[in-house]
């Protein structure tokens, strides 16, 4: 007698039922009963709920890779390969524990809806496995766009998508369920606030490395250097404080110099053109291109340019390839002298030329001869 007062509508019939009788109401599941009686609302919310967690991943991502490549300088192929590996194991791992034993994701957090079983209650390790697995492809934001996903919400009776079918599952809005402990809100609250410091955290150091990785170079004048000599005194470079003598090239250079920290290095080498014999600075250069090109694998020589360096005839060039796992560039610089050819080799990884490349031009630029 006590039903004949509901309302007669079949949304307000379900969830007034189940609100009233609990887990006492009827044999049937009761949480398929509750869905059936959502309308395409809980489409709009899965799908914003998919979209933020699309976005957290995506932001995360970055930030990890743009570190990552600031940590390693590991070449891009290789980087991009582990980096999205990670992310896809990642992404596996944030359904698959999150829903299975919270019901939530941080996007479900945020649009009030939660994965459960027929008994209203996280789902557990094994349907969230099975949801997860076809997560991969019904509700995978590059493949087809989730419109697999979204097409079987519609037309399921109990708002299911495939995933959803397959494991017993169901996404319920949280005003639905029964209120939750005080222990399981202060532990979702935790799992929430915790990623969003992580993702702030990744977020600020990215900007970070990008600003500095990016950011203007300081003008010459502001710059405080000091003057490198030859062994034999008759030359000298000049390059910022934070450069030093490179004792494991020093022998084998006339200047050696570096800064291991951030991985950027000078050499210069003084061949005599009595030795030599008769050559001309485009011979010399082309034999210099020639042996270069063997200590790299892969290497591309970029086109040379003529140029002066302290009223000095110069050419330069880059050649770009690859040393053990490390990919580099090395800017060369080859001036003539009255007597002799000098070197200038400047190695930086491929990842921080385009920082560097002001900084090494203005160490080769200032080569000047002390005496004759």
């Amino acid at each position: 007698m006590e039903d004949q007062h509901l309302p007669q509508t079949s949304q307000a019939t379900a969830r007034e039922r189940y609100i009233r009788h609990g887990q006492n109401y009827g044999e049937t599941n009761r949480m398929a009963e509750i869905s059936k009686t959502y309308g395409s609302s809980i489409l709009f919310r899965r799908w914003g709920a998919t979209l933020f967690d699309f976005i957290f991943f995506v932001i995360g991502y970055i930030c990890f890779f743009t570190s990552v490549i600031q940590i390693t300088d590991r070449w891009l192929l290789p980087l991009a390969i582990a980096t999205r590996c990670i992310l896809i194991i990642a992404f596996f791992c944030y359904y698959l524990l999150l829903e299975g034993f919270t019901g939530y994701t941080l996007g479900k957090f945020v649009f009030r809806i939660k994965v459960v079983n027929g008994e209203g209650k996280p789902p557990g390790f094994l349907k969230s496995l099975i949801r997860t697995l076809i997560r991969l492809i019904d509700t995978n934001p590059l493949l087809m766009g989730s419109l697999p996903a979204g097409i079987s919400v519609l037309v399921t009776a109990s708002r299911q998508r495939i995933g959803d079918l397959a494991a017993g599952t169901y996404v319920v809005k949280v005003r639905d369920l029964e209120p939750i402990s005080k222990k399981a809100m202060r532990w979702s609250l935790f799992i929430f606030f915790t990623a969003m410091v992580i993702l702030g955290a990744s977020f600020v150091n990215a900007t970070f490395i990008l600003a500095n990785h990016y950011g203007l170079p300081e003008a010459p004048a502001t710059k405080q250097e000091q003057s490198y000599v030859s062994k034999d005194g008759r030359f000298q470079i000049s390059a910022p404080l934070d450069w030093s003598t490179n004792p494991d090239q020093e022998e084998q250079a006339d200047i050696a110099i570096f800064n291991p920290y951030i991985q950027k290095s000078v050499i210069v080498l003084s061949s005599s053109k009595e030795k030599l014999g008769n050559v001309t600075l485009q011979y010399y250069t082309e034999k210099v291109q020639n042996n270069m090109t063997k200590m790299f694998n892969l290497s591309t020589v970029g086109p040379s340019s003529n140029t002066t360096i302290q009223g000095y005839p110069a050419i330069e060039f880059t050649i770009k390839g690859q040393k053990d796992v490390n990919h580099y560039v090395t800017h060369v610089a080859i001036i003539e002298t009255e007597n002799n050819f000098y070197k200038i080799i400047a190695y930086t990884p491929a990842s921080k030329y385009s920082r560097l490349k002001k900084e090494l031009h203005d160490i080769t630029y200032s080569f000047r001869k002390v005496r004759p």
